[in-house]
């Protein structure tokens, strides 16, 4: 009985000390294991680095635009155009010729005029002469221009009458349509009753 019972208190106190080894096996009697806590040197090392917030660049300073000017360069010279062929044109030294009013003829008082044309055209057997009849603004349009080509052609006679070929003459009336002087007045109207010389080469 005595052995007995010593044995059931061996087995008992041998459970027991199991026991409480078991139970403080998952708490802190692990003592050699790592504080779940480390240090800040240890997390340093095992986080990763996080890069550092990037600074924002110095901005460049913004450059003035410079414009150079540029010196206008030389318009490109131009050949001028081939000459047109030549128009009849103003002769200084051939004057008007100018009649009266309602007058188509020409006078002794024009002759010294139209014998300085002749003697002009003869001796320039190239060129060709033009003779524009013209009345000053009284009576009708259609009046005028029959009055300017009587003068013209009353003029025309006398130059053929001269010795002067009548190919090298041509005539036109613009009646009152081109006016030397736009006045009113006798003197102004008196100037645009006229015959006009213009001259060409053939």
């Amino acid at each position: 009985m005595g052995g007995g019972t010593r044995s059931a208190w061996l087995a008992f106190g041998s459970i027991a000390i199991v026991l409480t080894l078991t139970g403080c096996a998952g708490r802190s009697w692990q003592f050699w294991k790592s504080s779940p806590a480390t240090d800040s040197t240890t997390a340093a090392k095992a986080a990763p680095a996080k890069a550092a917030p990037a600074e924002p660049a110095a901005a460049e300073p913004t450059r003035p635009v410079v414009v150079t000017a540029r010196p206008a360069t030389a318009p490109e010279s131009v050949t001028p155009p081939s000459p047109a062929p030549v128009n009849f044109a103003e002769l200084p030294t051939l004057p008007d010729i100018h009649f009266g009013t309602g007058l188509v003829t020409v006078g002794k008082a024009d002759a010294p005029a139209l014998d300085g044309v002749v003697r002009w055209l003869k001796q320039n057997p190239g060129s060709l002469v033009r003779i524009e009849g013209h009345t000053d603004d009284l009576g009708t349009s259609a009046e005028n221009l029959a009055v300017g080509q009587k003068r013209a052609a009353a003029v025309m006679q006398y130059l053929v009458t001269k010795g002067l070929d009548p190919e090298r003459i041509s005539i036109v009336s613009y009646g009152s349509d081109r006016p030397v002087c736009a006045e009113k007045t006798t003197t102004c109207r008196a100037h645009n009753r006229r015959a006009h010389f213009l001259v060409k080469a053939r």
